[in-house]
């Protein structure tokens, strides 16, 4: 009997093989768009989760608050936490701190200017498990000038040679003695590093008082909790001993400071803080790609359910004869049944070879490693059997019981898939949730979109054309500032550049210099700035625009006790206006400096964020080693530039690497992420709509089974094509708008809680809301007419002789 069953719907699926083709085909794109967006949201969810531990395992961030409740919130933290916590709380097992730098690495004639360099302490690897092929972290790094490198680095600075044991030196100032080497840390670490540098070393570069202020940041503090810790009661406990013990030294400035728990497994897709390691991943984005994901498989479904329905009408007297011989319903549905187990284990097996075929592809765009192999995930297996069996039931069931019910008596006497005017069926409810996806994601997709090209367009204040900007030399000696002026006299006599500056940090990347204990004397408004170091001609290069005074300048020498504030930071300064605060007096860590001008605001990053307050200090060869040279370039030869930059860089600043980049091209690397969701959420909305025009598909060959015999009477009666076609589509047209008017409050309301993420944003124009409406339509048109001008075109005698 299974034979049989089996042997009836392998014929079955030959017979209709048009039909067959896009059943299997429709469930296996819904099946491997659900997989895909899946695997991608699977990868940002394991962020960490590799460390045997990590649901033990916490960040502490460090928070400063002023009495109007503005935070200053850092992924980082101060380094006498780390001690605190130690000594004092024996429910926490283990402390590690690191510490990132960056500095020119080299080995005998190799020199990188390498920016994943971190000092750590021993047991900071009692917390994480990172694999290590050579040397044992715990002691290998424990004493000063040891250090650890990742495998690729070995590779990049010792080709074949064993790295154990050899000497590199960073900024020409301090050497290591390579003690082991570890594997490359894998791509859903948020933390990622290639040197790893002995902890003492650290401290005998900022001496042992470092260890002991609670006023700076950048030291990263992780805690591994034993088994059944109380986690809360620890974080009250230390919030107690905080306020009781550190606040106190902050109550002079009106500061309040505060330690935070950020568990490990949430720090990629819920941290936006100053100080982070790397742009991270967004918790909504993921969430919002998950239901577009069991979004686009129901959709399968569904249109399987349409395309079955439909096509049972031309199955109707086979379930009537069979039940006239004998057959029972129960039969019936086995019979069904087997076609769908069928139908579903072809696309699955359709649905693993386009996963192979795009998967490379989809990596690419993706940013998913191609070592994080879907292959190797028990999620995925474990879903394809789940896909499989609720496929099975949930596409099946209906059209099963739809098909074994059929009366032998009606439908031999073909009054089956009569015709009913005006009724609103389940299935074009079904088609009306389709086409309200199809809007809504080709309307959030022109959004996408529309956003980036307006940020791209949107003039952030600054210039930033033919803007080249190059690292400052990190080994130096006291000639630097004279150096610099005689290579900006050379460049600009060359011809190659026509301004040129020094700043500690250019606009468009991440300001890490920031202080508090910053207040306009007579008042107790104490807040945190970020602190750009500049010189004279940095305005100048970036054509920014003075709100109020003057610029830095060589005919003032007290310049060096001067500042220049941005808008954003006069406000915050307590000033009434731009002109206000010129002249006046600002205390900077108990040192008195005089306000000479006042910058318009200008984005130093993305427009996400709001303006930060800036204050700009007179320091023209920089602060530590911290900076960089921009410079606006001539020549429209970048290859020749470079080389001959390079060279003169070579030639003034021995013994460092030559580093660059535009800053046009490096500014709008900050919307990678945004471009990256835009093509993801693209290319799915893409196969979403061409699923939905598979439904689309099924409902249409459905009304023009129902209107065979309405059609050629028509046809007899004088009707054209053209009318014919009108007529058919009049339906889809009523569908569509019932679709719009649902999608455009939901639309509308998503957008804007999407652009709330965004300082600067679009408006919204009616185009927006539109266009989808009109490609929508144009798609239905089209897959409509497949079916619909095949029946119109047909000879009107076959379809009056249909039944």
């Amino acid at each position: 009997m299974l034979k049989n069953y089996f042997k009836t719907a392998i014929r079955n699926l030959i017979k209709t093989k048009l039909f067959s083709f896009i059943n299997i085909f429709g469930l296996a794109t819904g099946m491997t768009v659900f997989l895909l967006i899946s695997h991608y949201v699977n990868f940002q969810q394991s962020y960490d989760r590799f460390h045997p531990n990590s649901e033990r395992i916490y960040r502490l961030r460090y928070e400063r608050t002023d009495k109007d409740g503005e935070a200053v919130r850092f992924a980082s933290c101060c380094p006498p936490a780390g001690l605190l916590i130690r000594e004092t709380f024996p429910e926490v097992k283990k402390v590690g701190r690191v510490f990132r730098t960056v500095g020119t690495v080299a080995y005998d004639d190799k020199m990188f200017f390498e920016e994943r360099i971190f000092f750590a302490e021993p047991d900071f690897f009692s917390i994480f498990k990172f694999k290590f092929i050579e040397g044992d972290p715990l002691t290998g790094i424990s004493e000063p000038n040891k250090a650890f490198i990742s495998s690729s680095m070995a590779k990049k600075y010792f080709g074949n040679k064993n790295p154990i044991n050899q000497i590199i030196s960073i900024d020409n100032k301090t050497i290591y003695q390579v003690t082991g080497v570890f594997e490359d840390i894998p791509e859903n670490s948020h933390i990622k590093f290639d040197f790893l540098l002995s902890y003492k070393s650290l401290i005998a570069k900022f001496g042992q008082d470092v260890e002991q202020s609670w006023g700076d940041s950048g030291w990263y503090t992780y805690l591994l909790f034993k088994k059944n810790a109380d986690v809360n009661g620890f974080h009250k406990k230390l919030t107690a001993i905080i306020d009781k013990e550190i606040n106190e030294f902050w109550k002079p400035y009106n500061l309040r400071m505060d330690l935070v728990l950020q568990p490990l497994t949430s720090i990629h897709l819920n941290s936006v803080y100053q100080q982070e390691f790397e742009v991270n991943g967004d918790e909504d984005t993921v969430n919002f790609l998950s239901i577009i994901a069991f979004l686009v498989i129901l959709i399968a479904w569904v249109n399987y359910i349409n395309l079955s329905t439909a096509h049972s009408l031309t199955r109707a007297k086979e379930v009537g004869l069979r039940k006239v011989v004998g057959a029972s319903r129960f039969q019936l549905i086995i019979q069904f049944f087997f076609e769908t187990i069928l139908v579903n284990a072809l696309a699955v097996f359709l649905t693993i070879l386009l996963i192979f075929i795009f998967l490379p592809e989809f990596s690419n765009v993706t940013g998913v490693p191609k070592t994080y192999a879907i292959w190797n995930q028990n999620w995925f297996w474990a879903a394809i059997i789940l896909i499989f069996i609720a496929g099975v039931f949930l596409s099946g069931l209906y059209p099963i019981l739809m098909l074994s019910s059929f009366k032998p008596s009606v439908v031999l006497k073909g009054k089956l898939g009569t015709a009913q005017p005006g009724k609103f069926s389940l299935r074009k409810g079904l088609v009306v949730v389709q086409f309200v996806m199809a809007i809504g994601l080709i309307t959030f997709t022109l959004a996408i979109f529309k956003q980036l090209n307006f940020m791209k367009e949107y003039k952030p204040g600054f210039d930033k054309e033919k803007i080249l900007v190059v690292r400052a030399p990190r080994v130096k000696d006291k000639s630097l500032a004279s150096k610099y002026k005689t290579i900006k006299e050379e460049l600009i006599s060359n011809s190659l550049v026509s301004k040129f500056c020094f700043v500690t940090e250019v606009p468009g990347r991440q300001v890490l210099w920031d202080a508090g204990a910053i207040f306009r004397v007579g008042s107790d408004e104490n807040k945190n700035y970020q602190i750009i170091g500049c010189d004279v001609d940095f305005v100048n290069v970036f054509k920014l625009k003075l709100a109020a005074g003057r610029n830095f300048s060589l005919d003032f020498p007290a310049d060096s006790s001067s500042l220049i504030l941005n808008e954003t930071a006069s406000q915050w300064l307590g000033f009434k206006s731009a002109e206000d605060a010129i002249g006046k007096k600002v205390s900077y860590w108990e040192v008195i400096y005089t306000v000479v001008g006042v910058l318009k605001n200008y984005h130093q990053q993305s427009l996400k964020q709001e303006f930060e307050p800036h204050i700009f200090r007179y320091l023209p060869t920089g602060r530590d080693s911290r900076g960089c040279l921009a410079m606006k370039v001539i020549s429209d030869n970048p290859s020749a530039l470079i080389k001959a930059l390079q060279k003169k860089y070579n030639e003034f600043f021995p013994g460092n690497a030559f580093e660059y980049f535009f800053l046009d091209e490096y500014f709008n690397q900050q919307y990678q992420p945004d471009e990256l969701f835009g093509k993801v959420f693209s290319i799915f909305a893409f196969l979403a709509i061409f699923v939905t025009c598979l439904g689309v598909l099924g409902l249409s060959s459905f009304m023009v089974v129902q209107k065979t015999k309405e059609i050629g009477i028509r046809k007899v009666l004088g009707a054209n094509v053209i009318s014919i076609v009108l007529l058919l589509i009049k339906d889809f047209l009523v569908l569509i708008i019932i679709a719009f008017v649902l999608c455009l409050p939901l639309s509308y309301f998503l957008i804007s809680k999407w652009l709330e993420s965004y300082a600067v944003k679009m408006d919204m124009s009616a185009g927006l809301f539109i266009i989808p409406l009109i490609l929508v339509f144009i798609i239905t048109v089209l897959t409509v007419s497949v079916y619909v001008i095949k029946a119109a075109l047909t000879n009107p005698v076959n379809s009056l002789r249909y039944e």
